[in-house]
């Protein structure tokens, strides 16, 4: 993998309203089709000798590092699986650092276009980031496989989807939605507090977390919302103490979720209100660091390195042996992204530059993957899922894991 522009900007963190004038515009609409864009250009033939150029814009400096060196692990390990070529041609990856700032995103994502000639885009971390730079890829007619954001109109609204944007992660609220029936079916839960990030991401979520757990008969009796980067959680805690509840549904990622999840043990709330949420709080990333605070804590997520399949326990094992760790779901979906590229240049036999033929492939991919059967919705072009329930146990090794003790199998963007 090599880099594009060096990451030399100084850029405000995730937190500022860098975003703001940079949202996605209606003008560009999903009916644009690849063959009927005007001035389009005429497909290249394809040298066999040419590599193929993926542009990976993904956050490797800053607040979010860890998430852009989980992809990465995941792509390079894609391409190594595959030999680094796909349909007779070498594979690429020219990866840029967006630093977590939609402005940046911006920037790294034109000089992948005009300076490094990319075919296809991929990466892509934050949600305020996929919203800056939906225009300008889908303008410039590129193909998109979106590896994490997970900002949900991108692929559920009509006016924002598009031909060239496919997405192999996940949308917000697409496993926190199964959760909320399970969890009341399950676990008993009748009356939750439900707590976040107050950011976009994490609200949308909630939203979708509060409506279907109530549409299963359960009571929200509280919402507590704390701003990213919190590092003292003690006001936001006490709180929820003083809550008439059953459990508390959270989502927190990142570093925010090891805070959050040890000061929940430290003030005592787990011993008043299990835990419960998104797959974020206790990822196998920093599943170790959180430590005995995380168990007995149950989430739903699109991955489990525990999962019980022949495709994933060979997947888990040679990840491990190449990076001394488990893979999550960041390596998981950095794997996907690449692996779909690869199956699409199959398909076409490397014609990438034949764009209609390759956005069909894509829309076509399809294969048994480490949590079984990949393949897009049809209409939005953003993966079928299986979601899968984990809770956190102590293995016979000695170490925490998300141990599986129920899925939920097909769930698309458009089922919640």
């Amino acid at each position: 993998m090599t880099a594009c522009g060096g990451g030399e900007e100084t850029t405000p963190s995730p937190t500022t309203a860098a975003a703001a004038s940079a949202s996605p515009t209606t003008a560009a609409a999903a009916s644009a089709s690849p063959t009927a864009a005007t001035g389009s250009p005429t497909p290249a033939t394809p040298s066999s000798s040419e590599p193929v150029r993926v542009g990976a814009v993904l956050i490797l400096t800053g607040d979010f590092a860890s998430l852009g060196r989980s992809l990465t692990e995941g792509m390079e390990f894609a391409l190594d699986e595959i030999g680094g070529e796909a349909g007779g041609r070498p594979i690429e990856i020219i990866t840029a650092d967006s630093s977590g700032n939609p402005e940046q995103a911006i920037n790294k994502v034109r000089e992948l276009l005009q300076r490094e000639n990319v075919h296809i885009i991929t990466g892509v971390t934050l949600s305020n980031e996929a919203a800056a730079v939906r225009d300008i890829i889908v303008e410039s007619e590129t193909p998109w496989v979106i590896s994490n954001a997970a900002l949900s109109t991108l692929t559920r609204d009509p006016a924002l989807r598009s031909p060239y944007i496919f997405r192999v992660s996940y949308a917000n609220g697409q496993y926190d939605a199964p959760l909320a029936p399970w969890a009341y079916e399950n676990l008993g839960y009748r009356r939750i507090v439900l707590t976040t990030l107050d950011y976009a991401a994490g609200q949308e979520r909630l939203e979708v977390f509060r409506r279907h757990f109530e549409e299963a008969g359960g009571t929200v009796v509280d919402e507590v919302l704390a701003p990213l980067h919190t590092q003292d959680y003690g006001p936001y805690l006490q709180r929820i103490l003083q809550a008439d509840a059953d459990a508390v549904w959270a989502w927190y990622g990142s570093a925010d979720a090891v805070r959050f999840v040890t000061q929940y043990a430290e003030f005592g709330v787990r011993d008043a209100f299990p835990l419960f949420g998104g797959g974020e709080l206790t990822d196998e990333a920093y599943l170790d660091q959180i430590g005995d605070a995380a168990l007995d804590i149950v989430t739903s997520n699109n991955y489990a390195p525990l999962y019980d399949s022949p495709e994933n326990k060979a997947f888990v094992e040679q990840f491990r042996e190449r990076y001394g760790h488990l893979p999550g779901q960041l390596e998981y979906q950095g794997y996907l992204a690449i692996r779909v590229i690869a199956e699409a240049l199959d398909a076409t036999g490397g014609a990438i530059e034949d764009k209609p033929a390759f956005l069909e492939a894509l829309r076509n991919v399809q294969f048994t993957g480490p949590m079984g059967e990949f393949r897009f919705h049809p209409e939005t072009q953003h993966v079928i899922m299986k979601v899968v329930i984990r809770r956190v146990e102590r293995l016979e090794d000695g170490s925490l894991g998300n141990v599986v003790i129920g899925e939920v199998p097909d769930v698309d963007d458009l089922s919640y």
